[in-house]
């Protein structure tokens, strides 16, 4: 076993170089040859499952991490205010979700892998009793509490383990990025009807993908939009798209005020659109905005949600005293309203919907190969979409 390191930064990215260049090397297979064949098994399974799997996958670097930081700590006991227990999610947070945001943007969670309900149940990673987060996949599961059993019981290497996880990783993710890459570009030549593209628009958004990330599509549409409107439409004559934010980082440390954002000649924004996923709006989610906007010269903003219908009945009257009040005070028109309806009207003011079809798709394929958001899964639904077009 190594001597040990105690800054969390240095293990990362020792592993992480010394995988890079096992990569290199032999993509790894010396390295991995020396690999117990069942650890070997378990880390190839969380590693090909690593899109699908991001809190497993950042669960399991958190631990090792932590191991090979405090090798008389049991990695299973992953809270507090279990038996000699640890903050998990505290390190993960201050360490492990900023590195892997870094150098593998595609597997980073928001802000850490203990805020999804499977990882962060008040247990330990034990096989028995056996740990009850509710893991989607049971491969994964069970993988997952094997490699820490075999740490913990077995006195397994944890750097072996890090290293070997690191070359797995990058294996898949060049993988996905060549296949992104690979795919042929796609472009719409014949117009289209509005009604047809809202209809392909809604398939996309609301089909059951088995990876994360959906919830950014219909950002990107907006912004696709925009992108026409701005070169189109004398409103925004002068004015400036500015490029999307990942979801990964929250508007505010990201200092924007929403999702979206055209700015005026002197950088001040000018106009925003803020895009919620499957939630009804209220007064409450229009006050966060505002608190967001206020000290701003903003002149409109656009609160829109992919839930039908986008504002509870109850909630109507709240939210329209509280858009006048707004008005009044700060001079911003704030408007809600639902996501598709919005993109209908949007549709109607530029010159032809193929044009904002064939922007759409190539930001899809863009955002997907800067290893955002956007998976393979997001693309090959919507090539199959496009299909009916031909």
């Amino acid at each position: 076993m190594k001597t040990p390191i105690s800054d969390p930064v240095k293990i990362l990215e020792s592993a992480y170089s010394n995988a890079l260049n096992e990569f290199r090397k032999d993509r790894g297979e010396s390295f991995l040859a020396c690999i117990n064949i069942n650890a070997r098994r378990w880390i190839e399974v969380i590693a090909k499952n690593c899109e699908k799997q991001k809190a497993v996958v950042t669960a399991l670097i958190t631990s090792l991490t932590k191991k090979i930081e405090s090798p008389s700590q049991d990695i299973r006991y992953h809270k507090v205010e279990l038996p000699g227990g640890y903050s998990a999610r505290t390190f993960d947070t201050r360490y492990v979700t900023p590195f892997l945001k870094g150098r593998m943007p595609r597997i980073a969670m928001k802000e850490s892998g203990w805020l999804t309900r499977s990882i962060e149940q008040p247990h330990a990673f034990t096989l028995k009793p056996l740990f009850p987060g509710k893991i989607s996949n049971e491969q994964v599961k069970k993988a997952f509490l094997e490699v820490l059993n075999d740490i913990e019981v077995n006195n397994a290497d944890p750097w072996q383990y890090l290293i070997g996880l690191f070359i797995l990783l990058i294996h898949e993710l060049s993988n996905v990025q060549a296949t992104i890459i690979s795919m042929p570009p796609i472009r719409i030549e014949k117009e289209i009807e509005i009604e047809t593209v809202i209809d392909y628009l809604r398939s996309h958004f609301f089909a059951h993908y088995t990876s994360p990330g959906a919830s950014k599509l219909p950002v990107i549409a907006i912004h696709s939009l925009y992108q026409v409107m701005v070169r189109e439409l004398g409103r925004y004559r002068g004015k400036r798209l500015e490029p999307l934010m990942s979801h990964i980082s929250p508007d505010m440390r990201a200092g924007r005020v929403g999702d979206i954002e055209v700015t005026d000649e002197n950088g001040e924004c000018f106009e925003a659109v803020e895009i919620k996923h499957n939630i009804p709006i209220d007064a409450v989610m229009v006050d966060d905005a505002y608190k967001k906007f206020k000290h701003t010269p903003i002149k409109r903003y656009y609160l829109l949600t992919t839930a039908e219908p986008y504002m509870r009945s109850e909630e109507e009257w709240n939210v329209k005293i509280l858009l006048g009040r707004i008005r009044k005070d700060h001079g911003c028109e704030v408007i809600v309203n639902g996501l598709m309806q919005s993109i209908k009207y949007y549709l109607r003011l530029i010159r032809s919907p193929k044009l904002f079809l064939n922007v759409y798709t190539h930001a899809l394929k863009v955002d997907a190969e800067k290893a955002s958001e956007i998976k393979e899964e997001h693309l090959k639904k919507w090539s199959q979409i496009l299909e009916a077009i031909k």
